[in-house]
């Protein structure tokens, strides 16, 4: 049971948090259906990812089993079987499918998942290779969860709070990087995106990526959308950005962790503390007048 656990990586399930975000920002968190609504949403991503990385797994066995940390997979490591693993995998979609059909989301949901599935599919037949792709690939799926949730909500997401999603999902993909190279985990140099990155490159991407990341915050921040629906003291919100990009810059760079988001921000206090009190500020702006 361990061994399946982690197989369908449930500690990754908190990235499919995206697909809650329009409920929290789209001041419906207070609604009995609309939250059922997104709840089923999110299980639809969490069953998704779970499939996608069965799949990422079973074609990466070998290479995973020369790996410093992957060779503890249940698949490398021998502890799950390829025949039921794939079988899971193959539950797992049908229970994708009759997720969407039973909640009945529009047309425009499946068509999210579907890319979304495609472009996992890309990238575990070979686009991971491809230096640059394979980032603005594991980028995106952050993105498509957000505009998922959207859709599921019927909420109008604000084009600067997308835009910043996506840079803020491809900052954390290459700090995971990053740290792939200075810790060299890929000794057998399996993954050959890896060759067309050295720390100094990643370095700056990093600052450009932070730097860009925190404007278009700011524009979101500053625009008519985010002022009619929060307020102006939206502008507050700027602050824990700050600190949370920085931070994140800090470990990275600075002491080298190389650790999967979800993980960083659960063990490091002053990450989370960036991401509750951003999550606070915003509460109290969003539902200081409900109902």
């Amino acid at each position: 049971m361990t061994a399946l656990l982690e197989l369908i990586r449930i500690r990754q399930w908190v990235k499919n948090g995206f697909v809650l975000a329009p409920l929290f920002f789209g001041k419906d968190l207070l609604h009995r259906d609309a939250v059922l609504h997104a709840l089923m949403a999110m299980a639809v991503f969490c069953l998704a990812s779970s499939a996608v990385y069965i799949f990422n797994d079973w074609r990466d066995i070998e290479a995973d089993r020369v790996h410093a940390l992957k060779k503890s997979r249940p698949l490398a490591s021998g502890r799950i079987g390829v025949p039921a693993a794939l079988a899971l995998m193959l539950a797992l979609l049908a229970g994708c499918a009759a997720l969407i059909w039973l909640s009945a989301m529009p047309p425009r949901f499946w068509i999210i998942v579907g890319l979304y599935l495609a472009v996992n599919l890309g990238y575990s037949l070979g686009l991971k290779h491809v230096t640059v792709v394979e980032l603005l690939l594991v980028s995106s799926g952050f993105v498509l969860r957000l505009l998922a949730g959207g859709i599921a909500l019927a909420v109008t997401l604000s084009p600067w709070i997308i835009i910043a999603t996506g840079t803020i999902a491809l900052l954390i993909t290459t700090g995971k990087r990053r740290g792939d190279i200075a810790r060299q985990n890929d000794v057998s140099q399996a993954r050959k995106s890896l060759a067309g990155y050295n720390l100094a490159y990643l370095d700056g991407v990093l600052a450009a990526l932070t730097g860009a990341t925190f404007v278009v915050f700011l524009l979101f921040c500053a625009s008519d959308y985010a002022v009619a629906r929060y307020g102006a003291n939206v502008l507050i919100t700027a602050v824990p950005v700050a600190a949370g990009l920085m931070r994140y810059l800090q470990l990275i760079i600075v002491y080298g962790d190389g650790a999967s988001p979800s993980d960083l921000v659960m063990r490091d206090k002053g990450l989370l503390a960036s991401v509750v009190v951003f999550i606070a500020i915003f509460g109290v702006l969003i539902y200081r007048h409900w109902p």
